[in-house]
């Protein structure tokens, strides 16, 4: 025990009064007096603990937190039972940072005598620890203990707060109000969890509650404000803003909503400077990067662009690699060069906070009832129509409103019902009363909150919800993160996924989502056929207004210049594809580029970029922002629209093609990129589709000057408008059912959301005046063990082919037996969504095949070769062995295109033939390319073998059981596969050193061979041919069983894929998918005793699509006459239409192609003598 001081003086205060008069003077804020008469206490009396704690008191108050640890260590040394001294130690040491040491310091305390306001300072001692579980069971301990205390409920409101538990967290501040109602944070801390909900009115009281309490609250200052301006009330949100930062000049928070606000306001100047003083505290603040991208974007003001962006996507990485959040806008990320990978990573953590604050709103609504309500009475009924439930908020005059006009009102009300969910503005437009009238229930629900709308949808039994809106204007994803309908779809207002757990479709097509895509979108993949991209134009063809021939001044156009044009919004402009455009000016001396204006600023802005490439500033021409049919009016005027590279024409390029005005655009790499590629496929114009920036330049310079051609290309358009999927409303509304109907079989199937597509009807056409019959659109039914029904589509036949090219007349010797093909509806609609063709070769019946997808039907083109066998494809080189001779070709895309000139597009890819090796008969079977040239397997000679300009071939290996090179085809070496550009595995029928002794044992003595080691690391197949490392594995043919195999290096054991009806030969793996061609059996001293005769009665040749996730043919390509041998099989991926001559066709006479030109020389092109 502390040694009690004798008493002072009979004249002198005592030793209590004296400490009495230290306090009173730290309290009176005389600290430094107060500091000095301790101090000199303590040297009378060095042994009294209690002055040694109020010296603590006055240090740690004058922030000499280190004196004050040592002050309060020395009064617990001398008296180390006082709870109050551990509890001030607590204090110190937090304050020092050490909260492990003051959580002790708090505990000692307790366990001496407990305080409630020891155990509140150990609660925030554990929240600041970040162990939240602690923290809030102190708070709740405290609070059991005396409810009245007020803190501890608002402590645990931030602690749920802080988890996203914002219902629980407002039920903490509510409670902490009604004990102690005049605190201000309180107030604002209730406002920010209702307006992190969406409870704008509830936040708005809260936050003027805040303010009456302390005017000065820069918070809800800069709280109210947000909620004026999602309210539009942005007058009342700048005043508070500007409050908030005359407070504080630097809170980043106002000054980013001001920025944000001008920026919506347009008032550019402004939202600059803001930014730019953002930038200044906050370099790297990367919402504001975002932002500023934006506004040079909109502005057409292009001087920071590249470093900026390149200083959002570091940053943007460095925080995902880091594991935060990235503060970024999904919309803006897609008119930016991110990757289609990089835009999902954006969308899931934009969407991964939306779901974080609602997942207690989501399990209060699920606790609710939701799944055990009424509904499902009705949803488990198979003859209930399906409710669909629209949600937008551009159910009014605007692009999307324009798009879905007629979709409500031709939906099939006996198979639906449909609701719309209004969450914008009610514009009284004509477009609004027809959506209005063509629901069975209209549901305005502006200013709603997410809770509000997500019960009306449970209400109304709503069993598929379509979000048309995403992350655009007036969106409400945190109503989809509410999950308030079984099956939820994001389809049609935002180009991309919304990342988001919380939606299982997203509805696309094959150009847009190719394989090599389909993991960008999170959510499952629904296809539509044609595109998916509705289309609604009520405009009579026979109404004057739309196409009367106004003048060109009227427009502000040269009556004698060629007009480009791209009414795309500006901020879809960016320097990359404004460079291109000015390039064509260039070369197109009399042209004029015809834009959208969209504001005086940036129309000089992008007048002063012209300039600084050497264009006359007055060729760029603007048009001003005119209703619906005026715009399409002034098409007529319009030669070329020039499409955007990043995020395509969407809308304004239907309206280019519903008014008949060409459209070319580069086939990007994310979904925004693609829109107008699926657009023009549809519209059957997919020659205008090119692959990169240069051959769209080349393509517009072509037909820029070959007037023609355009012509022709604007005729198609019109004369074609009438029956073009791209403008058969009623016809994609059919799709569009199909797919609800199968994603809703599914769902009711307890089956979890997959892929699907939505597959064409033979000949099935729906009448642009609705459904007069209503036939479901075909759809993919469940795989059966071998094979799906199969039905003809269409049958080519050399002959038929020469009428449609008449450059294959000549050259083509036509066998006596027509080749004809089927496909069924599985491959049909693999091939749609592919993005490739194939080339398939027969030696037997000497042809080579190419099997293309035109947009609507697949296409077959036969090339006639002298047993032509093993393909390798590389870039634009293609090799083939044939019997005598190696051919080398080289794809010559610029010339495909006017490859027929009454009919120019028809192809989009053709090979040449550009080197010739006779190598005499070698039996080349598989060939490969590597980075120093061609690898082929030399049958003949038993050995891998590569060209050369002075012999037949040169020998590079051979397997170790054979003893020489020689033309006895010992072992049957015929596939290989290469595993980092170099030769890795052989596939041979025997392991015989003989002539022909493979023979004896071709059931079972197939072998893998491993190039590198010379080992056999594969015995006992039967036939074994086409070996592919594809995915770490390696995959072959087993052909005399017909097996597909996938083998695991690691262990060598095989496994069976599946069985198919035929000699496996060729094999080519694209994404989840195995093409396998496959043969009839001819020659029974080749192919009999084979496993593969009695495993099936009938054996075909084709080509099976496999699914490798479900080990099952999915779709069938048949030749059931003319060809009964397939060899070699190659995908030709971004290729749809593709050509290839052989070197009799007269064709290639007339062909030049350099490094930097292509050219046809035809009559046409020469020029007269003088």
């Amino acid at each position: 025990m502390t040694k009690q001081p004798r008493g002072s003086s009979r004249s002198g205060p005592s030793v209590a009064q004296q400490l009495q008069q230290i306090a009173q003077l730290g309290q009176t804020g005389n600290l430094t007096k107060a500091a000095t008469q301790c101090q000199k206490f303590l040297q009378r009396y060095p042994d009294q603990a209690e002055a040694w704690h109020l010296l603590s008191l006055i240090c740690l108050q004058r922030g000499q937190v280190e004196s004050a640890l040592s002050h309060i260590q020395r009064a617990i040394d001398l008296d180390p039972n006082r709870a109050e001294f551990h509890s001030h130690a607590g204090v110190v040491q937090c304050s020092l940072g050490n909260l492990a040491a003051g959580i002790a310091c708090y505990q000692r305390a307790l366990s001496l005598q407990p305080s409630s306001h020891t155990r509140f300072n150990l609660g925030l001692a554990f929240q600041k620890l970040g162990q939240l579980e602690a923290a809030e069971q102190t708070y709740r301990t405290l609070v059991a203990d005396q409810p009245n205390y007020s803190a501890a409920y608002q402590q645990l409101g931030n602690i749920q707060q802080q988890r996203q538990q914002f219902l629980s967290a407002i039920h903490y501040y509510q409670q902490a109000l009604q004990h102690q109602p005049q605190v201000a944070a309180t107030w604002c801390n209730l406002a920010v969890a209702f307006q992190t909900m969406g409870d704008i009115s509830q936040a708005q009281t809260a936050f003027q509650r805040a303010l009456q309490l302390k005017p000065d609250y820069i918070e809800a200052l800069n709280g109210l404000g947000a909620i004026y301006e999602k309210q539009e009330l942005a007058t009342q949100a700048i005043q508070h803003y500007q409050q908030a930062l005359a407070l504080q000049p630097d809170y980043i928070p106002a000054l980013t909503n001001l920025g944000n606000i001008q920026l919506r306001l347009e008032q550019f100047p402004e939202a600059a400077a803001t930014y730019r003083q953002i930038l200044q505290l906050q370099p790297n603040h990367l919402q504001v990067l975002d932002q500023s991208l934006k506004l040079m974007l909109a502005t057409g003001d292009w001087t920071n662009l590249a470093d900026s962006f390149a200083r959002l996507q570091q940053g943007f990485q460095t925080q995902s690699r880091s594991d935060l959040t990235a503060p970024l806008s999904p919309l803006n990320s897609l008119f930016l060069p991110f990757s289609a990978s990089e835009q999902q990573a954006i969308a899931q953590d934009y969407a991964a906070a939306i779901e974080r604050r609602m997942a207690g709103l989501q399990q209060q609504l699920a606790a609710a009832g939701r799944d055990t309500n009424q509904s499902d009475q009705r949803r488990i009924s198979q003859t209930s129509r399906i409710r669909l439930g629209y949600v937008s908020g551009d159910l009014r005059y605007h692009a999307v409103g324009q798009l879905i006009l007629r979709l409500f009102e031709l939906h099939d009300r006996q198979q639906f019902e449909v609701f719309a969910y209004s969450l914008g503005p009610d514009d009284q437009s004509r477009e609004r009363q027809t959506l209005m009238q063509s629901c069975n229930c209209f549901r305005d629900v502006q200013g709603q909150t997410p809770v509000e709308i997500a019960r009306l949808v449970m209400q109304d039994q709503i069993d598929i919800l379509i979000d048309l809106a995403g992350y655009t204007n007036y969106a409400c994803p945190e109503l989809f993160a509410l999950r308030p309908a079984p099956l939820q779809v994001n389809y049609l207002g935002y180009p991309g996924t919304l990342g988001s757990r919380y939606m299982d479709y997203i509805i696309t097509d094959a150009v847009i989502t190719p394989p090599e895509l389909a993991t960008t979108l999170t959510e499952a993949r629904l296809y539509l056929p044609h595109t998916y991209q509705i289309n609604c134009y009520p405009y009579p063809d026979s109404d004057p207004t739309i196409f009367s021939n106004l003048p060109k001044q009227q427009h502000g156009l040269p009556t004698d210049a060629f007009v480009f044009c791209c009414f795309n919004k500006s901020q879809k402009i960016e320097p990359t594809i404004f460079a291109v455009w000015m390039r064509i000016l260039q070369q197109v001396p009399q042209s004029v580029l015809w834009l959208l204006s969209d504001r005086p600023a940036t129309e000089q802005n992008l007048r002063t970029q012209a300039a600084t490439h050497g264009i006359d500033p007055t060729r760029l021409i603007f048009a001003p922002r005119v209703t619906k049919a005026a715009h399409l009016q002034r098409h007529v005027h319009a030669d070329l629209f020039l499409d955007t590279l990043y995020y395509n024409a969407h809308v304004t390029a239907s309206d280019a093609l519903w008014a008949g005005t060409p459209l070319i655009t580069v086939l990007g790499n994310t979904f925004a990129a693609r829109v107008a590629a699926s657009l023009l496929t549809a519209a059957g114009l997919p020659e205008l589709i090119t692959a990169n920036l240069s051959e769209y330049e080349q393509l517009a310079l072509h037909l820029a000057t070959h007037p023609t051609e355009l012509e022709l290309l604007k005729q198609r358009l019109l004369q074609d408008r009438p029956a073009s999927p791209l403008f058969d409303t009623a016809q994609t509304v059919q799709h569009l059912e199909a797919g609800y109907q199968m994603i809703w079989q599914r769902y009711q199937a307890g089956l979890p959301a997959e892929s699907l597509s939505v597959l064409l009807e033979a000949g099935a056409r729906s009448q642009k005046s609705g459904f007069p019959e209503r036939q479901p659109t075909g759809v993919r039914s469940q795989e059966p063990e071998v094979r799906s029904q199969k039905s003809v589509f269409k049958t080519y036949s050399p002959t038929s082919l020469v009428r449609r090219d008449s450059r294959a007349a000549t050259s083509l010797n036509l066998s006596s037996e027509t080749i004809t093909c089927t496909a069924d509806t599985g491959f049909l609609s693999w091939l749609s969504q592919a993005n490739g063709s194939l080339l398939i070769t027969t030696y037997q019946a000497g042809r080579v095949l190419l099997v293309g997808w035109n947009g609507q039907q697949v296409t077959l083109l036969a090339r006639q070769f002298t047993k032509p066998m093993g393909v390798a494809v590389a870039g634009n080189r293609l090799a083939l062995s044939t019997q005598h001779e190696l051919m080398m070709f080289a794809n010559a895309r610029p010339l495909a295109y006017s490859y027929l000139e009454d009919q120019p597009g028809r192809y989009d890819a053709l090979y040449l033939p550009r080197t010739s090796y006779f190598t005499g008969d070698l039996h080349t079977h598989d060939l490969a390319f590597d980075t120093d040239g061609l690898w082929l397997v030399n049958t003949r000679f038993s050995c891998l073998a590569s060209l050369s300009l002075d012999f037949s071939f040169v020998p590079r290996w051979y397997p170790p059981f054979i003893s020489e090179i020689a033309p006895e085809d010992r072992c049957h070496l015929n596939g290989l596969a290469m595993v980092a550009g170099r030769p890795k595995y052989v596939t041979a029928l025997g392991e015989s050193d003989k002539v022909g002794g493979w023979r004896a044992t071709k059931a079972t003595g197939g072998i893998v061979i491993d190039v590198e080691t010379d080992e056999i690391v594969l015995r006992g197949l039967s036939m074994p041919h086409s070996p592919r490392w594809y995915q770490e594995r390696l995959w072959l043919l087993n052909s005399g069983t017909g097996e597909l195999w996938r083998v695991d290096p690691a262990t060598w054991e095989p496994e069976v894929v599946c069985a198919l009806p035929g000699f496996g030969r060729g094999l080519a793996l694209v994404g989840d998918y195995a093409l396998v061609g496959l043969s009839q059996m001819r020659e029974h001293h080749i192919f009999g005793e084979l496993p593969l005769q009695t495993r099936f009665e009938h054996l075909i040749c084709g080509v099976a699509v496999v699914d490798l996730q479900k080990g099952a043919p999915i779709g069938w390509l048949e030749f059931p006459t003319g060809c009964r041998e397939l060899y070699d099989l190659k995908f030709l991926p971004g290729i749809l239409r593709p050509n290839l001559l052989n070197g009799q066709n007269d064709a290639i006479r007339a062909a030049f192609t350099a490094p930097e030109l292509a050219y046809w020389l035809r009559p046409s092109a020469l020029i007269a003598e003088q």
